[in-house]
């Protein structure tokens, strides 16, 4: 991480959606389609067969470019028009039939977002199934995240905060952008501490990825220079970021990826 333990930007951004929708949707950057593949792309084998399928605070609704199953719903606290059911991730407030019905929730760089992420996890015991799934992807607050995190003035982060807390905000702001990017790091880096305050849940993934890949992504809510590269380029900086991540995992890592599994 980076030096600071606590680091708030001088203004909140807000992405221009639509316009990160559009650049997925047609393609206009592979860089970036490479990057979504490789987040969403390890989740299809958990879906395979599964009926009811819940993404919470989906944004762009990019999964669906990837992942072509009908069965996702994609959620938002905003419902913009490809959004099938407005969903505050805070209050959770899903009908009353999903009440043991949901087969997987995923979570892709929303977590981070919550104002309550400890609450949410427990609310979702209440609709996830026996062996329910939840899959996310956070951002890493790795030395090199949090470096770019500071010169752009771009998102938050605070390890000072008790995110097992879960009767308390972390955040006060009805601001949906107010984020801080520690959450993934601090909820599931000490798995044993993890399972004393969730003993409901399984760990069954928990892996750090990402960093060429996304530096030369060009961004998925923002617009940065990067080089153009064909599909044998791309693979091989993701070659280079496993090397990287697995020998200095807190200096390169911008992903976390986690698979939690409902055992109680």
């Amino acid at each position: 991480m980076f030096f600071l333990k606590e680091y708030k930007p001088k203004k909140i951004k807000k992405p221009d959606v639509y316009k990160a929708r559009k650049k997925i949707l047609e393609n206009q950057n592979k860089n970036l389609n490479f990057l979504l593949e490789q987040r969403f792309g390890w989740m299809s084998k958990y879906l395979i067969n599964k009926k009811n399928i819940i993404e919470l605070g989906a944004g762009n609704g990019c999964i669906k470019q990837i992942i072509k199953n009908k069965n996702i719903i994609l959620t938002d606290i905003t419902k913009y028009s490809w959004i099938d059911k407005k969903v505050d991730m805070v209050k959770l407030n899903l009908h009353k039939k999903y009440i043991n019905k949901v087969d997987v929730f995923i979570i892709n760089h929303a977590l981070h977002h919550c104002a309550n992420p400890s609450n949410t996890l427990l609310k979702m015991t209440k609709y996830l199934k026996k062996n329910g799934l939840i899959l996310m992807n956070e951002p890493e607050p790795s030395f090199f995240l949090t470096l770019l995190q500071y010169i752009l003035d771009d998102e938050g982060w605070s390890f000072k905060i008790n995110i097992f807390n879960n009767k308390k905000n972390i955040s006060n702001s009805n601001n949906p952008w107010v984020s801080n990017t520690a959450i993934a790091n601090l909820l599931f880096k000490n798995q044993e501490n993890f399972y004393k305050h969730f003993p409901q849940y399984k760990i069954m993934k928990n892996q750090l990825t990402e960093f060429l890949t996304f530096l030369n992504s060009g961004g998925v809510n923002s617009n940065f220079l990067f080089i153009s590269l064909g599909r044998k380029g791309l693979k091989v900086i993701k070659f280079i970021d496993k090397i990287l991540i697995s020998i200095f995992p807190s200096i390169f890592a911008l992903n976390r990826s986690v698979v939690l599994k409902k055992i109680k």
